[in-house]
């Protein structure tokens, strides 16, 4: 996780966070919004809802303790969670071209999810509006304390800023937590039937509607097997053996028992009752038509009625209720008379078949139907996509052709030759002019003999190059329009009148005073340009600077280097200026000053560099601000310079 954004969510209301996906459920259940840290993952919540696990996996949070961030504002695990994630940026716009709220009502028509961050070129803060589904939630980081705005607080102080802002397209990943395990319940052992109240009225009612008569072969005297002497399930064949042999056999066609006729001639279900418990119904005869006519007996459909389930509607739920079934009918059907085996089996096997088939019907007229809307669905997409893309098309074409007409009109598009930058600043001189020498010079502001706007009147930088100025380009740009919006020019008007001026309105001539008579001589600027430097062993060497500011007699006065990035300087920056401006100082006495600038800020290091390369220890009586000293007489002023919006701004020392 990155260390701002942890620093930033530590900053949150706070509790202990036990009980795994318990209390990962209940959070869930209160619509948190927030952040869940266990161990070294991280977990992101909004409303309730899961968006993000990072560092870590989900079931790191099922048996570790941590704890619970709540957020001030859902929009911040939403922000965070889509950061981590990493997103595309879809494009970047400049506020005074496209404002904040023209894009932000685009995005939401078109249910945008990800984020718009402004802040580049913008120096109050950082401004956010994140999206889910074209809804919409601002944030902000205000101030050098980095104040939390929020809401619709947020947004106009975004709307309201200039900068340049960026439109990042970030996927949101809906996490479910897993829901409690409950047991499964086991399946109901079989008990035996035993004869109630209620099985003497189902057998009574199926004796009235068919009872069986006696054949001719059979001995007058013979009973039925009562069901106290029927065995009970589960009971192994043999043991109904002497019941079955106390019982008259039926004669077969030859004259012969059924107990003497061969395997072949026996009927298929008394060949079967050889494996199986003995049934608790009443024999009956065994002719064709009687076997036919026969009804099911309170035995056979109470042991039906309990065995029988309903198939599921979920097609992937009907094999295994099917496999279950069968096996209950294979354990039904050892209890049923060997007589009625064939037929109430096969019956009951195509009953269930028909309900499965009928199950899986439904679910594949379901799942055409959700087909068929998801189809629906598709093709309005394409629909849209087709009509967006013939507008995007036609506004590239738009773009492209007026693209033509700026290129055709720029003055650039005109030139003869281009030139690059570092070419352009290397052959360019500035020199510092007056209209007249008796209307108000720097040295007569120095002494307080004029007012600035009369020497800002009389005073012009007027420049010189070492190339024929008429059609010639840089970047696409006019050489003098490029020269103007160049950092090393801006600096060097800055230095020659707005700073000298700053020194005397507060009042530090004397702390500043090698580099507040430097300033008065200044006659040109030399841009990107060499010095002669002597190292402390005494070699002689060339280093380079940005800019170079001299007197008449062409002596360094002021160097500068400048840093013309959106990233700070750095530590190192001001170790190479330290040791390049005290080489020159060291072969030039003349050297006053020397100017690290940055169009960014300074980063501690750069700071701590500054004040060791200046404090001169402990005893020092050292009066002038900010020097570093080389000898009992020699030395410089060291400066740090940040450039806002255009604008300089002297850090150190601190006017």
């Amino acid at each position: 996780m990155d260390a701002r954004t942890v620093e930033q969510i530590t900053d949150w209301d706070s509790r202990p966070f036990y009980g795994g996906f318990d209390a990962l459920r209940d959070l869930a259940d209160a619509e948190f919004s927030g952040a869940v840290k266990a161990g070294g993952a991280w977990l992101f919540m909004l409303n309730g809802r899961v968006v993000g696990v990072y560092d870590g996996e989900l079931a790191d949070f099922g048996d570790s303790d941590g704890t619970v961030f709540e957020a001030p504002h859902p929009s911040l695990p939403l922000l965070f969670s889509m950061q981590k994630h990493g997103g595309k940026t879809q494009a970047k716009y400049y506020t005074n071209d496209t404002p904040l709220a023209e894009a932000t009502d685009t995005l939401a028509s078109k249910n945008f999810t990800g984020y718009v961050e402004l802040s580049e070129n913008v120096l109050s803060g950082d401004y956010y509006v994140v999206y889910h589904s074209g809804r919409s939630m601002s944030v902000a980081y205000v101030g050098e304390s980095e104040k939390l705005l929020t809401g619709d607080e947020a947004f106009e102080r975004a709307n309201d800023e200039v900068g340049i802002y960026e439109v990042v397209a970030a996927d949101v990943d809906i996490i479910d937590i897993p829901e409690p395990e409950t047991p499964s319940e086991p399946e109901p052992t079989p008990t035996p039937v035993e004869e109630t109240g209620e099985t003497a009225d189902w057998t009574q009612e199926a004796s009235e509607v068919s009872q069986p008569t006696p054949s001719a072969g059979q001995s007058a005297n013979a009973e039925p097997q009562s069901a106290s002497s029927a065995p009970s399930e589960g009971q192994p064949t043999q043991s109904s053996q002497p019941a079955r042999s106390a019982q008259a056999s039926e004669p077969t066609p030859s004259g012969t028992t059924a107990s003497e006729a061969p395997p072949s001639q026996r009927p298929a279900s008394e060949t079967e009752q050889e494996t199986e418990p003995t049934p608790r119904q009443p024999q009956s005869s065994t002719s064709e038509s009687e076997t036919e006519d026969t009804p099911v007996t309170f035995s056979d459909e109470q042991q039906w009625r309990e065995t029988t389930t309903i198939p599921s509607l979920d097609p992937d739920k009907s094999s295994s209720t099917k496999s279950r079934e069968t096996g209950v009918k294979q354990r039904r059907n050892t209890r049923q008379p060997p007589q009625r085996q064939p037929k109430s089996r096969g019956a009951r096997d195509g009953s269930t078949r028909s309900k499965e088939l009928e199950a899986e019907l439904a679910a594949r007229a379901e799942k055409i139907e959700a087909l068929q809307t998801k189809l629906k669905s598709t093709e309005v997409e394409r629909d849209e996509l087709r009509k967006e893309r013939n507008r995007l098309q036609s506004e590239l074409e738009s773009l492209r052709a007026e693209l033509e007409t700026v290129q055709q009109n720029s003055p650039g598009a005109t030139a003869e030759r281009q030139i690059t930058p570092q070419q352009a600043l290397s052959e360019t001189n500035l020199f510092v002019r007056y209209g007249s020498k008796g209307k108000g010079t720097l040295a007569d502001a120095a002494a307080g003999d004029t007012d600035r706007e009369t020497v800002e009147t009389n005073l012009k930088l007027e420049h010189h190059t070492q190339f024929d100025v008429e059609g010639v380009a840089v970047d696409g740009q006019e050489y003098e329009t490029f020269l103007h919006e160049s950092m090393e020019y801006q600096f060097v008007s800055w230095l020659v009148v707005d700073l000298l001026y700053e020194i005397l309105e507060t009042g530090h001539q004397r702390g500043l005073k090698d580099l507040f008579d430097a300033i008065q001589q200044i006659d040109r600027a030399e841009l990107h340009g060499n010095l002669t430097a002597e190292t402390e062993e005494g070699e002689e060497g060339e280093v380079s600077f940005d800019v170079i500011l001299r007197d008449r007699m062409g002596n360094p006065l002021v160097v500068a280097n400048i840093n013309d990035s959106r990233d700070p300087a750095t530590g190192e920056m001001l170790g190479s200026l330290v040791d390049a401006s005290s080489d020159v100082a060291t072969a030039n006495n003349e050297l006053s000053a020397a100017f690290q600038v940055t169009k960014s800020f300074f980063e501690p290091a750069a700071l701590e560099t500054t004040e060791d390369a200046t404090s001169g220890g402990l005893l020092t009586r050292e009066k002038r601000e900010s020097f570093v000293k080389l000898s009992r007489k020699r030395g410089y002023h060291l400066c740090l310079v940040e450039s806002r919006n255009g604008e300089f701004h002297l850090t150190v020392p601190e006017l």
